[in-house]
């Protein structure tokens, strides 16, 4: 940053800075299979959405409704509830009081009555423990890593809706199991010709009180 407002915390990292928008929590709650955004989200890309299970679950065929501008909340295929917030790189006009800053462009950056989120970490690397026939002419692809779930981290559930490619152009549907028993991540794969390499990240965050 050459001119305008910068702040650092006692470890000299940036925690405010009038060039950059930080992760802000745009709303949060409770969901059961999802939830409905009110009031809308209006950033143009859809908003991040990160999820907590009360239990052990398994996501999959993750939707975020609505368009640019507007949109109106999420959906998966899941059993149970748990918490969740959504949030973007924009703030939103809350406070009655305190401070607000905007980019050069007008965007918000920062408004001091919206809570922010910082991500705490990502798995990258998986270890594969094999590979079963679910007796319907499709193979189940399994992996794991270390991802310990008594943090109070919600796991970002944006990129649990696509689909992996497989060894040729056939591709499989992805799941993810959060496994309270096991405290660690268990993503797997359903498919006719599967890859045991797995490369899909798994983002971490949490909100800043």
């Amino acid at each position: 940053m050459t001119f305008g407002l910068e702040f650092t915390n006692n470890n000299n990292v940036v925690t405010l800075d009038s060039e950059f928008a930080r992760l802000c929590v745009l709303q949060s709650g409770r969901y059961s299979g999802g939830a409905t955004f009110s009031p809308a989200i209006t950033t143009t890309e859809p908003p991040l959405v990160f999820v907590r299970p009360d239990g052990t679950t398994t996501f999959q065929y993750t939707t975020i409704s609505g368009g640019p501008g507007n949109w109106t909340g999420f959906s998966f295929l899941s059993a149970g509830a748990g918490n969740y917030f959504c949030a973007a790189f924009q703030s939103r006009p809350l406070a009655n009081y305190g401070l607000r800053l905007w980019g050069g462009s007008g965007n918000i950056l920062f408004d001091s009555g919206t809570p922010c989120a910082q991500f705490t970490r990502t798995i990258t690397s998986w270890t594969y423990l094999g590979s079963s026939n679910t007796g319907q002419g499709t193979i189940r692809s399994n992996w794991t890593a270390y991802s310990p779930l008594d943090t109070g981290d919600y796991m970002l559930v944006n990129n649990v809706g696509m689909d992996v490619a497989g060894n040729t152009t056939r591709a499989a549907n992805l799941y993810v199991v959060w496994n309270y028993g096991a405290n660690r991540l268990e993503p797997y794969i359903v498919g006719v010709n599967n890859s045991v390499n797995f490369f899909i990240p798994i983002v971490f965050a949490k909100p800043i009180s």
